[in-house]
């Protein structure tokens, strides 16, 4: 739980920033998510839950109008509300967010993507979109982090329609 321990610390001295909180917003859920990932020992699931809880409520209370973290969180509540509260409160609020961040910047293939993908009933129809996608892939997400980690690999092993 090193990343843990490091990503609190950071986050806690840097409340204000943006990044920051995606990323520890982020790695509670993958943690969640994946029921302790690989090489990590000793989670207390309820800790990690109760501190997405407070990473998503302080972006919540301040980046609303950021595309960033309508995005990333959007696609994390759409996935699995019920980490974040009651189940179908917070699904709604997970697409809403995907459909905010996909608002603001309509042409940006990985919000666009996320978007349509969350709509009911349109499994296997977004073929083009999932291409203008995977052509901004590896530049959108550039690093080796948890983060980019994820989402290479998620959309790396689908090949769309």
């Amino acid at each position: 739980m090193r990343q843990k321990s490091f990503l609190c610390d950071t986050g806690i001295q840097n409340r204000s920033d943006l990044k920051t909180t995606i990323r520890l917003g982020f790695f509670c859920w993958y943690v969640l998510v994946e029921d302790g990932p690989r090489g990590i020992t000793g989670v207390d699931f309820n800790e990690v839950e109760m501190l997405l809880h407070e990473v998503s409520e302080h972006g919540l209370n301040n980046y609303i109008n950021n595309a960033d973290f309508l995005w990333s969180f959007g696609y994390m509540i759409s996935l699995f509300p019920y980490y974040f509260g009651e189940y179908e409160q917070w699904e709604a609020k997970g697409k809403k967010m995907l459909k905010m961040a996909h608002e603001l910047f309509p042409d940006e293939p990985v919000y666009r993507y996320s978007y349509l993908a969350s709509l009911p009933n349109t499994y296997g129809k977004h073929g083009d979109e999932f291409q203008r996608l995977h052509a901004v892939l590896d530049e959108r997400f550039k690093g080796e982090g948890v983060l980019s980690r994820y989402f290479k690999s998620v959309w790396n092993h689908w090949h769309g329609d």
